[in-house]
């Protein structure tokens, strides 16, 4: 079962993950508390954070996870944090939404279960499109 988390605890796990410990990595040190070494490789780790939704964290980074309430530049900070994804390079922005981004069906299955049901993530013309459902 995918669980829901915060935008803000969204880019907390993710920083850590990219941060060189890897999310299997990182759901291990969060699960165990090992908050210095994951500071050690992400300094502006939140501790209390990490500590006070351990479990919660702990299940997104191994189970996947959807957003409360994603925004805008929280959609585009996700397709940097967690897939490396750029503005003007992988997508381009077209009225607060994201187009011609160009990715596989398994990180596509991915967007969906993190953006819906507030953004639609849909394929057009083999590419995709994030598009807030009040756009549509």
């Amino acid at each position: 079962m995918t669980i829901t988390i915060s935008q803000a605890e969204a880019y907390q796990i993710e920083r850590i993950a990219h941060s060189g410990l890897g999310r299997e990595q990182t759901a291990k040190l969060i699960e165990a508390g090992e908050w210095s070494t994951i500071q050690d490789s992400y300094p502006k780790a939140d501790p209390e954070m990490l500590q006070s939704q351990k479990s919660k964290l702990t299940s997104a980074l191994k189970d996947g996870y959807t957003i409360s309430f994603p925004t805008f530049n929280g959609v585009r900070n996700l397709l940097h944090l967690r897939f490396g994804l750029e503005e003007d390079k992988d997508y381009v922005v077209d009225d607060k939404s994201v187009q011609s981004l160009n990715t596989d069906e398994p990180t596509a299955a991915i967007l969906r279960t993190m953006f819906e049901p507030l953004w639609k993530v849909e394929a057009n013309s083999g590419k995709l499109s994030i598009t807030h459902i009040s756009k549509l």
